[in-house]
């Protein structure tokens, strides 16, 4: 196990350290849509989680800086799309490669009812509206109630893992098999 060094200062470790163990933590890839007047709006994001089922309720955390992050507070809906592993080029175009409506030019996305946008073969699209809106430093932690789901009826995830994308496999299909238990 490799620690913390000691010549570095505390406030210099911490950051450092906690970059590097993030980086071991694994988080599909989901690309977090909003609508607002009428204009589609996206981002990439992993900072994504289930908080509940009763009610069935996602967290997204999305930084106060970003243009996003108004869109959300503005419309109080949110749609993450949870991305497949051949999407990596989605997760860049959102990710700032394009700007703008442009990125939605990439893939084939669709309008749910309410006119948020979902991309059509994603593992699953997940609606929500905005429950919760908690600023915590530079962030917002907005929790969402699910107001509908679509799945695709084959999960294979697009995986970001030490500053990479890679695909998300079970763990027997690469020949590993599962410790034993004593």
């Amino acid at each position: 196990m490799r620690e913390l060094s000691a010549a570095a200062s505390p406030a210099d470790a911490i950051p450092t350290g906690f970059r590097e163990a993030m980086r071991r933590l694994a988080s599909t890839v989901c690309i977090i849509t909003s609508a607002d007047d009428g204009m589609w709006y996206g981002m990439t994001a992993t900072a994504v989680t289930s908080v509940s089922m009763s009610p069935c309720a996602l967290l997204v955390c999305i930084n106060e800086g970003a243009a996003f992050h108004s869109v959300v507070a503005h419309s109080r809906r949110f749609c993450v799309n949870l991305l497949r592993s051949h999407q990596s080029e989605l997760a860049g175009v959102f990710a700032g490669r394009r700007k703008g409506t442009s990125r939605f030019d990439v893939g084939t996305w669709a309008a749910s009812e309410q006119g948020l946008p979902y991309l059509v073969d994603a593992q699953a699209s997940v609606f929500c509206d905005v429950d919760v809106a908690l600023h915590y430093k530079t962030h917002t932690i907005f929790v969402g109630e699910v107001t509908g789901v679509c799945c695709h009826p084959q999960v294979g995830p697009l995986i970001y893992q030490d500053g990479q994308y890679v695909a998300g496999v079970p763990v027997g299909a690469v020949g590993l098999q599962p410790s034993m238990r004593t």
